[in-house]
Formats: structure tokens, C-alpha cells, sequence
């Protein structure tokens, strides 16, 4: 459904966003909550049945979603980057590797729920007439 969506909205659609989230966006979610819970060491199959059904139906409910994703294609990186940036990319490096499956988990879910805050917000892509 998403890859039918995205070849008939090619011309109507605004190419800073996605229209749903992203099929990678979503796969990082899934794995990411099966890394986070062997990360945890959670035995009980019934919770792991759980949250990994809830999960994967977020994803998958999401990816079909109208809803606006940031796509970071208007991103100049080409030209000079201040130094807070930086500082921020070092400082987001080093966050991740404290303790890696749980910072890049709520990386991907911050993403996966960023669609329904800029939804909720009114900040999207205007359709093309």
C-alpha cells in the first residue's frame, strides 16, 4: 500500500516530507523493541508476545498513515555547520553509546510519534493544487 501511495502522489506531495512513516523508520522500531527487551533480559513470552504485537502494529498502522514525517532532504550540509551542531552530534554520539539498544530504541519511536506531533501541531505538507 505505501509504494502504490507513493507512485500515484509523486507530483502532489511536498518532498520534505514523507506521507507515513518510512518502511526503515518502522523496521528499526520492530527490531529495536526485540533488541531493547533481550538488552533488559525479559523472560516472560507472554510480555514479549505483548509489547512486540503492540509495536509491530504501530509500525505497521503508522507506515499507511497519511500522517507528515520529516524526510531531511532539505538538509544543506554541504555549506558550514556552526559548532554548536557539533557539539551536539558529539554529545548524541556519546549519549548512544552509553547504553546503545535503549537510546537508538527512543530515537526511532521519537520518530515514529514526531508524525503524529506535527499532525497535531498543523505543520505538514500543503498539497499541491
Amino acid at each position: 500500500m505505501r509504494l502504490a501511495r507513493f507512485n500515484t502522489n509523486i507530483d502532489v506531495v511536498d518532498k520534505r516530507f514523507f506521507q507515513g512513516l518510512p518502511s526503515p523508520a518502522a523496521a528499526a522500531v520492530v527490531a529495536g523493541v526485540v533488541w531493547v527487551i533481550d538488552d533488559f533480559g525479559i523472560d516472560r513470552v507472554e510480555w514479549i508476545r505483548w509489547i512486540a504485537w503492540s509495536m509491530t502494529l504501530f509500525a505497521g498502522i503508522t507506515m499507511v498513515t497519511n500522517l507528515p514525517f520529516y524526510s531531511f532532504k532539505d538538509l544543506e550540509l554541504r555549506k558550514a555547520v556552526p559548532f554548536s551542531v557539533i557539539l551536539a552530534v558529539v554529545a548524541g554520539l556519546s549519549l548512544a553509546s552509553l547504553k546503545p539498544p535503549m537510546v537508538l530504541f527512543l530515537l526511532f519511536v521519537a520518530y515514529a510519534c514526531s508524525g503524529y506531533v506535527l499532525w497535531a501541531m498543523g505543520r505538514g505538507p500543503r498539497l499541491k493544487p
